[in-house]
């Protein structure tokens, strides 16, 4: 990491299910624009890999690496639908391993109910995945080729299996500190009201902010996401020096 890094704010950002895609690309943009250097990590490659607690080692090795290099003051957690499950999956392990403030901004994911369950893909069969996607602007062409639409299926449905997890392992006694929420208002899969559940789960500040769209935000999310970022930003006030 070059020199003109160097005590910039570092945030870390988790994908969806089935990869990151362009609104990956969003959050890293917003986060580029308010002078943050950014760093993108997978989330668990299977159940196993996240029972084990070897995706939760190595991802948190990997932050606190990139932080150390750039002398970041403060880290957020940036994760979109499932991502965001795995940012707050994370918080305990940060905050054991170092003193940097950190922030979380989740987007489209859904709160567990009190039995750890969330909407999910992992049972549904090919036809519903695809009128989920088609809602949400995926291209037609690929739902209409059934080959192409089991592939995309299939990875779908392996990845919210451990998302599901992950839902689970929150519990219904899981609290955080702070929190803040960015949702599309018209996602038919996880409707805002699964979103707004999170505040029963906050003892601090929450932030909800509800914006035109669906699933996946597109460029009409930018302003929402510079300023629900510049919002996290606020809220995490920084060290003066990094652990």
């Amino acid at each position: 990491m070059s020199r003109t890094w160097a005590g910039r704010d570092l945030c870390v950002c988790f994908p969806a299910a089935g990869g990151g895609g362009a609104p990956l690309d969003l959050v890293r943009d917003a986060a580029a624009r308010l002078g943050l250097a950014t760093l993108a990590l997978p989330n668990a490659e299977s159940v196993a890999d996240l029972d084990s607690g070897r995706w939760g080692r190595r991802t948190v090795e990997a932050i606190r690496r990139a932080a150390d290099r750039g002398a970041a003051r403060r880290i957020v957690l940036a994760g979109h639908s499932m991502g965001g499950l795995s940012a707050i999956r994370l918080l305990p392990a940060l905050g054991v391993r170092g003193a940097r403030p950190i922030g979380v901004l989740v987007i489209n994911t859904p709160c567990p109910d009190s039995s750890g369950r969330i909407p999910t893909m992992s049972r549904l069969p090919d036809p519903e995945i695809a009128r989920i996607l088609a809602h949400d602007g995926f291209p037609q062409e690929v739902l209409d080729d059934e080959d192409m639409l089991a592939e995309v299926a299939h990875g779908l449905r392996s990845d919210t299996v451990v998302a599901d997890r992950l839902a689970e392992r929150f519990g219904p006694a899981g609290r955080l500190t702070d929190l803040h929420v960015l949702c599309g208002r018209d996602d038919r899969f996880i409707p805002p009201e699964r979103c707004a559940a999170w505040a029963r789960r906050v003892s601090g500040e929450f932030h909800l902010t509800v914006v035109p769209g669906g699933h996946s935000p597109d460029t009409t999310w930018t302003t929402a996401l510079d300023r629900a970022l510049a919002g996290v930003l606020a809220a995490t006030p920084a060290e003066e020096a990094a652990a």
